[in-house]
């Protein structure tokens, strides 16, 4: 087998350790984040039809999913908007830069921006990359996205590299606490619930420690 030029460019596929559970593509337009339910892969350049977040899987391995980055380079997404280059080099007009245009953040009450601009300050200091878009549809769905990330996040760094059977007895422990906690005429059952940031649980509740 032929040996690699020494000045070939890099792999833009070569996947690259941040932390645990998540990997970077050389080129930064690819991150493998693994969650519960396996491997999915984020493409950072790219939207959905609905203009968020491109996602591909999940995939049962770390191996499957990185096979798959080629293919989804060449799928049909929708360019993200990038910032237009100057042109003619460094800008010599006078005149003053325009204000950026408003977000959806700063269209809301003054109250709620600076709740919502709390939130994803935090989700960025967990390293979360798409914050924004992430706490966007936390408050326009029905299902707590934002809670859900950070649970996966959490049992995605409590398996590190733990071996296959190992996560797959993780997904089956997050299935056992999420959907089958479904009382019977003699037995209680349970759920899992979002708290907003300051209070406690329902004080009608028990909660459901698994501490020992």
């Amino acid at each position: 087998m032929p040996k690699r030029s020494a000045d070939a460019p890099p792999d833009p596929d070569k996947l690259t350790r941040q932390s645990a559970g998540s990997y970077r593509t050389a080129d930064d337009r690819f991150e493998a984040r693994q969650a519960a339910l396996g491997w999915f892969l984020v493409d950072t350049e790219q939207s959905n039809e609905f203009g968020q977040e491109l996602i591909h899987g999940p995939f049962a391995t770390l191996k499957e999913l990185s096979e798959a980055i080629p293919g989804s380079r060449t799928a049909k997404t929708v360019a993200l908007p990038k910032p237009k280059a100057a042109a003619g080099g460094s800008a010599t007009t006078k005149e003053k830069p325009k204000p950026p245009p408003k977000t959806w953040v700063d269209k809301l009450p003054p109250a709620e921006a600076r709740s919502v601009r709390k939130a994803i300050a935090a989700l960025e200091r967990e390293g979360i990359t798409d914050a924004e878009l992430l706490v966007r549809r936390d408050r326009d769905g029905l299902m707590p996205a934002v809670a859900a990330r950070l649970i996966e996040r959490r049992l995605a760094d409590a398996a590190g590299d733990a071996s296959p059977k190992e996560r797959k007895l993780i997904q089956r422990v997050a299935e056992i606490l999420s959907a089958e906690g479904r009382p019977t005429d003699a037995l209680p059952g349970w759920t899992l619930v979002e708290v907003a940031p300051g209070e406690s649980p329902p004080s009608d509740h028990r909660r459901v420690d698994l501490r020992k």
